[in-house]
């Protein structure tokens, strides 16, 4: 028997206010709508239903729901890989294309979230990469593969990642190029590298590869990619003039290549062991834009600009520059015409020189945009000629000249390639005053200019008299086939004539070749007397030389440009774009950028550097289409 503690009892009062609350709270909970239509700016709906795992760490709302209809959303939750060894069972048992596509996402997911040293890392990734490429390629139907299908891009998007992250994992190993085996669920996997083959590059020859998705470019205005199949990377090669695979005509320092990888899984074969050969072929962008899988053409996915922007990354064009004139004994041994891809027989040279106190850099801009032209890109090379730009003229000029007498020697040395004999030059400044050369016969102008008596007859040692024909003599080189001139000074500059240049032109340093054989010619007091005053007072750099009364300027205007090509002048007047006469860039007039005989004349509201204008850019773009419709029509009235 309980006894109860002696004392009052206690009654709990509620106020009637209280207990109508109550009712009133569980009324409207029993009888609210579940259901609800909340308005949604477009931006974020599209931002909420985009989230995948390409683009964060969660799976996309299709894959979300499929595992609630499979009813292993909250199994998911718990224990990933055993949701994925469950699908990869449906997989084999139904090749549904949801099923194929959940399994490829969530397996980019689980390689995504766990380490480096975790070994089943790189095999998620081949999961992923084999079940989106399975989808792409295998499972799917022609109206699935459709342009309009989310799911299509999606899963070329999960394969295009997991390859990219694949090969940044198999860099890492000491010998990452060599073949390799693998079992997994019953499959036995051969892995092989393909290292030759037309448009394919052994990555062996590059020094790093890097994944274009990991880097972001900055300072150039465009980025110019392709939408397709494939990891979009670049390999870089140190020192590439110094390599087997490349040569001389290579910058010395580096050189940045677009890359696009792709991993090909060839059909199942069943026998005693059921077995498949995975493939890792890395295609040259600039010539490959697409392959045949499954006889289906499938464009290849590119980035064109990453690499210009890694091979950039350290340049300082205004340092550059200053070094390039100042030190131009110095920067001699680095003159030369630089490719950035291999030669291409198949492909037009576009050649490009820059001015005064630049270097090749100074054509990032349009180079970029040139390239990113699908059509462009196709039929053009792009080439660089480097020198210091603090050399007379005449000798830059010369320098040039040798360089493109030694690369036809080595790639067109019977002069008969029908895409080498349609060059073309672009001259940037005073770089058009070195392209003038290349269209020049000289006869005996530039000689009677700076001698009184005749070459055979002046008294100069062998060597010298053979460097000063070297400069003096020349004619224009038939391959050349179109010239454009930007901001090119034809008749010289006025700035050249201030104090002030006069007195910074006196920091140039010179090589002693050059200080030398100034030196004998005014001992052979064979000069004319203009040139002996010229060349008494200081050795003529291309500052001084850039004077409209230099002997060089003068010179060069008695000295008619070829007849038979087409030249296009882009001149820069600041502000004014209809009007050019008594204009100016700021440093060249617009009379002495202008030529009566071109076929065209672009004005741009640009300052001197009027070549990384867009309206010039988009002007070059035209010209090189003109050109190619000009031997398309050769061609045609040849046939």
């Amino acid at each position: 028997m309980i006894k109860r503690k002696s004392g009052p009892i206690r009654i709990l009062t509620v106020s009637p206010i209280v207990l109508l609350v109550i009712f009133s709270l569980c009324w409207l909970c029993g009888c609210s709508s579940p259901y609800k239509a909340v308005r949604l700016n477009p931006i974020e709906l599209f931002e909420t239903k985009g989230r995948n795992a390409v683009n964060s760490s969660q799976p996309s709302w299709e894959t979300r729901q499929y595992l609630r209809l499979m009813f292993l959303d909250k199994a998911y939750k718990k224990d990933p890989p055993q949701v994925i060894a469950s699908l990869e069972e449906t997989v084999e048992k139904e090749q549904t294309l949801q099923s194929r596509m959940a399994l490829a996402e969530l397996s980019l997911l689980e390689a995504q979230k766990r380490r480096d040293s975790d070994p089943q890392k790189k095999m998620y990734y081949i999961l992923a990469a084999k079940h989106a490429y399975d989808y792409l390629f295998f499972d799917t139907r022609s109206e699935d593969s459709s342009t309009l299908s989310p799911s299509f891009r999606f899963m070329a998007d999960i394969y295009n990642l997991a390859v990219a992250e694949l090969i940044s994992m198999r860099v890492t190993r000491k010998n990452p190029w060599e073949s390799s085996d693998l079992d997994y669920r019953g499959i036995h996997y051969h892995f092989e590298v393909v290292k030759q083959g037309a448009g394919i590059w052994d990555p062996s020859w590059f020094d790093y590869i890097h994944n274009a998705y990991e880097i972001r470019v900055t300072g150039l205005a465009n980025e110019y990619t392709t939408k397709g199949l494939g990891a979009p990377l670049v390999g870089i090669v140190e020192k590439p003039a110094e390599k087997p695979h490349f040569g001389r005509f290579f910058p010395y320092r580096l050189v940045a290549y677009p890359i696009s990888a792709v991993l090909l899984f060839d059909p199942i074969q069943k026998g005693q062991t059921t077995s498949r050969n995975i493939r890792l072929v890395f295609y040259d962008s600039l010539v490959t834009e697409s392959l045949t899988i499954q006889d289906r053409q499938v464009p290849l996915e590119a980035d064109f600009t990453t690499p210009l922007g890694l091979q950039l990354r350290k340049t300082n064009p205004f340092q550059t520059g200053l070094h390039n004139l100042i030190s131009s004994d110095v920067e001699l041994k680095n003159a030369g015409i630089y490719m950035l891809e291999p030669y291409r027989p198949d492909k037009i040279p576009v050649l490009m020189v820059h001015g005064l106190m630049s270097s090749p850099s100074t054509w990032a801009g349009i180079f970029n945009d040139l390239r990113g032209d699908p059509q462009l890109r196709k039929r053009y090379q792009f080439w660089f000629f480097m020198y210091p730009t603090g050399l007379p003229i005449g000798y830059s000029t010369s320098l040039l000249r040798d360089q493109l007498h030694a690369v036809r020697a080595i790639y067109d040395p019977n002069g008969i390639n029908p895409n080498f004999n349609q060059m073309v030059i672009m001259g940037h400044s005073m770089g058009g005053l070195l392209t003038r050369g290349m269209v020049q016969d000289s006869g005996t102008t530039y000689w009677d200019s700076f001698f009184k008596e005749p070459f055979e007859t002046v008294n100069l040692d062998p060597n010298t008299k053979e460097q000063i024909k070297n400069i003096m003599f020349f004619e224009h080189q038939p391959y050349v086939k179109r010239v454009i001139f930007v901001a090119t000074p034809h008749r010289g500059s006025p700035m050249a004539d201030t104090w002030y240049t006069k007195l910074f032109s006196g920091l140039i340093e010179l090589p002693t070749t050059v200080s030398d054989t100034t030196a004998k010619m005014i001992r052979g007091g064979a000069l004319t007397e203009s040139a002996s005053a010229a060349y008494t007072q200081k050795v003529s750099n291309s500052v001084l030389l850039l004077s409209p009364s230099s002997i060089y300027t003068q010179a060069t205007n008695k000295v008619p440009l070829w007849p038979d090509i087409p030249y296009h002048s882009i001149i820069g007047t600041r502000k004014s774009v209809s009007v050019g006469a008594g204009t100016s860039d700021g440093i060249v007039p617009y009379e002495s950028s202008h030529l009566d005989f071109t076929k065209s004349e672009k004005l741009v509201p640009s300052g001197h550097s009027a070549h990384e204008h867009p309206l010039a850019i988009d002007e070059v773009k035209r010209i090189l289409r003109e050109h190619l419709a000009g031997i398309a029509a050769q061609t045609s009235e040849s046939q």
